[in-house]
C-alpha cells in the first residue's frame, strides 16, 4: 500500500512513517520543517520539502505520484502550539484549516481514504469525568478553534461526498524525539530542564490534568485507524496525570536538583483532559501505556541521547 503522510518529519509522523515502512508499505510524505524533530528517517521512503498550503504541488503530485498511486493519506501536518496560535491566529487558521481542505480535496478527487489528525484540545476542559466523542467542542485557544474547524470540515466531506474519512481525536503523547524547544511538550521540556539542572517552570497551579499515551500506542492507534469505518474516534488511556506530579516524577527519575517554580498561568490552557475510549475499544483497540513505566523509559532514552 502507498501511504502519503503530511507532517512526516514531525514527532508522530516520523515514528509512524518508519513503522509503516518496516511493515512493507510504500511511504511518502511532505513536511515544511516548521517544527520537525530529529528522529532518524529511513532512507527507503521519500519526503518532499513542501507545505500543505501549496495547492498546485499537491494537485500535481496526487495526479502523478513518483511511485504507485496513493492508497491512503494520513494527515498530521498542523501548527500545533497553543502559544504560537495566540500570537499568530491567522497563520494558524490558514495552515490548519486551509491546508486540511487542500488535502481533503485531493482525496476527494482521487477517491482516497483519509485519516485526519484532530485533537483532544477541540473539547476544551473536561465537562464530564470521562470525555467521549459526544463531549461538547468547547475549545479555548485559536489552535483549538482551528482544529475544530478542520475536524468539522473533514466530517462535512464525509457527509457531503461520501468519502472514507477517519477523524482521530488524540489525547496527549510523549516519547523519544519529541521536541524540547520553546514550543516543545511538557514532558520533554521538564526532562531537559531537570537533566540540565535548570528551573522547571509550571504554568499556573500544576493541577492541570492530562491523559498521556506513549508513542507506541500512538503508532498503534493510527495503524488501527487504517481499517476503521468513517467517523470520529478518541484515542487515549482513560487515566490522568497532573502537571505537578509529572514534574516531581521527572525530578526523582533524573536525580535532579532543579527547583520547581510556578509561573503565571497560560492563556487558553485546558485544565483537564481524560479520554473515554469506549468507541475505539469496541473495535478492538486497547492501549498498553503504563505512565510511570513509560515515563522512566523515555527519561532513560533521553539520558542516553544526552550522553552521546
Amino acid at each position: 500500500m502507498h501511504i502519503f503522510i503530511t507532517g512526516i518529519k514531525g514527532f508522530m509522523g516520523s515514528h509512524l512513517a518508519n513503522y509503516l515502512w518496516k511493515q512493507g508499505h510504500t511511504v511518502t510524505g511532505i513536511d515544511n520543517d516548521f517544527h520537525s524533530c530529529e528522529n532518524p528517517l529511513s532512507k527507503s521512503w521519500c519526503c518532499f520539502d513542501k507545505d500543505i498550503r501549496d495547492k498546485k504541488w499537491l494537485e500535481k503530485y496526487f495526479k502523478a505520484p513518483h511511485f504507485q498511486p496513493i492508497d491512503m493519506v494520513i494527515h498530521l501536518a498542523a501548527q500545533i502550539h497553543v502559544d504560537y496560535s495566540i500570537k499568530h491566529p491567522i497563520e494558524t487558521m490558514d495552515i490548519n484549516v486551509g491546508g486540511t481542505i487542500n488535502i481533503l480535496e485531493e482525496c476527494r478527487k482521487h477517491n482516497i481514504k483519509c485519516i485526519v489528525a484532530s485533537t483532544s484540545e477541540a473539547y476544551g476542559s473536561s465537562q464530564s469525568v470521562m470525555m467521549d466523542e459526544k463531549h461538547p467542542l468547547d475549545c479555548q485557544s485559536p489552535y483549538g478553534a482551528s482544529k475544530v474547524a478542520a475536524d468539522r470540515m473533514a466530517k462535512a466531506y464525509t457527509d457531503t461526498y461520501g468519502m472514507e474519512i477517519v477523524i482521530i481525536r488524540n489525547f496527549n503523547a510523549f516519547g523519544p524525539y519529541q521536541n524540547d524547544d520553546s514550543y516543545g511538550s511538557v514532558i520533554a521540556l521538564f526532562t531537559k530542564a531537570a537533566i540540565e539542572g535548570e528551573m522547571i517552570n509550571i504554568y499556573g497551579s500544576g493541577d492541570q490534568e492530562r491523559d498521556y499515551m506513549y508513542i507506541d500506542d500512538i503508532i498503534k492507534a493510527y495503524e488501527f485507524a487504517m481499517d476503521l469505518p468513517s467517523g470520529v474516534y478518541n484515542f487515549g488511556t482513560g487515566e490522568t496525570q497532573t502537571i505537578s506530579r509529572i514534574a516531581n516524577r521527572i525530578k526523582v527519575h533524573t536525580d535532579s536538583e532543579s527547583q520547581i517554580m510556578h509561573v503565571e498561568a497560560r492563556a487558553g490552557e485546558v485544565q483537564r483532559l481524560c479520554c473515554d475510549i469506549t468507541k475505539a475499544r469496541s473495535h478492538g483497540f486497547e492501549p498498553s501505556t503504563v505512565f510511570d513505566r513509560d515515563l522512566l523509559r523515555y527519561i532513560n532514552w533521553y539520558k542516553e541521547r544526552v550522553n552521546g
